[in-house]
């Protein structure tokens, strides 16, 4: 760290070294869970004051490059899980996609009445049998997501009894062995703070926001198949979208 060193710029002393930090981080002189130097041994070589380096290490908390241990330190956080949002996709699947082991912790599972949200969601009758999913989604190990699914059970059933959704891709085995084949959603995502329960199973404070995804899911027919509500960390997940231009016929 000794050629870091300000310079006479414009910019605000923390900006630079924040840049010079994030430059180390994605060449790779910083890997992924190396602990940086503390606030005071950086702001002792550099010759500034804890707070510049304070606030360096804010705009790189806040940009998702490094994350802060209690009582430990700063370390270089594992990139965020790019998520394209046009794409209808199990978590598996985009886990899959971008080289990430998926794994889950299966909090509850059961076959339940149908009532509230989802019953609503599913367009099914007063207590009609549904299939509870609820699980704890890892990548590579790590927390990503707490996510609680809700299927007809007419549609799938003995699911929960063939199959360990630890492991297994839950569209796939609809696939596979039911047939059904998820063609289309409407998803909502709205950024929120997370309840007790959530907060625990994902390891985090109450005061970390986290991305809230509702999603139903439909067949080629339009029958919906799923109703799903994932919550993600918002230290771990962010989102793309390509966007086109309007239509030249739009109003």
């Amino acid at each position: 760290m000794t050629d870091l060193q300000p310079t006479a710029t414009d910019k605000p002393i923390y900006q630079q070294i924040a840049e010079d930090l994030a430059d180390r981080i994605r060449t790779g002189a910083f890997a992924v869970g190396d602990r940086l130097p503390s606030e005071r041994d950086l702001a002792d070589q550099l010759g500034i004051s804890r707070m510049t380096v304070r606030q360096a290490f804010k705009s790189l908390t806040d940009d998702g490059l490094i994350e802060s241990r209690i009582g430990r330190g700063c370390f270089v956080a594992r990139p965020k899980v790019d998520q394209r949002l046009q794409r209808l996709s199990g978590f598996s699947e985009d886990m899959a996609r971008l080289g990430r082991r998926a794994a889950a912790v299966i909090l509850r599972q059961a076959v339940l009445p149908a009532t509230g949200e989802a019953r609503e969601a599913l367009g099914v009758a007063e207590g009609a049998p549904l299939v509870l999913l609820e699980r704890v989604r890892l990548a590579d190990a790590v927390p990503m997501a707490f996510e609680v699914t809700w299927l007809p059970e007419a549609l799938v059933p003995g699911i929960l009894d063939r199959n360990d959704f630890r492991t297994a891709s839950l569209y796939e085995v609809m696939r596979r062995d039911y047939g059904l084949v998820p063609w289309q959603a409407e998803q909502t995502v709205e950024a929120d703070l997370p309840d007790a329960v959530t907060a625990g199973a994902l390891d985090i404070p109450r005061s970390a926001p986290v991305l809230v995804f509702t999603r139903r899911t439909a067949d080629a027919d339009g029958h919906v198949i799923e109703f799903v509500r994932s919550a993600y960390r918002g230290d771990r997940y962010k989102m793309r979208a390509r966007l086109s231009p309007p239509d030249s016929t739009d109003p």
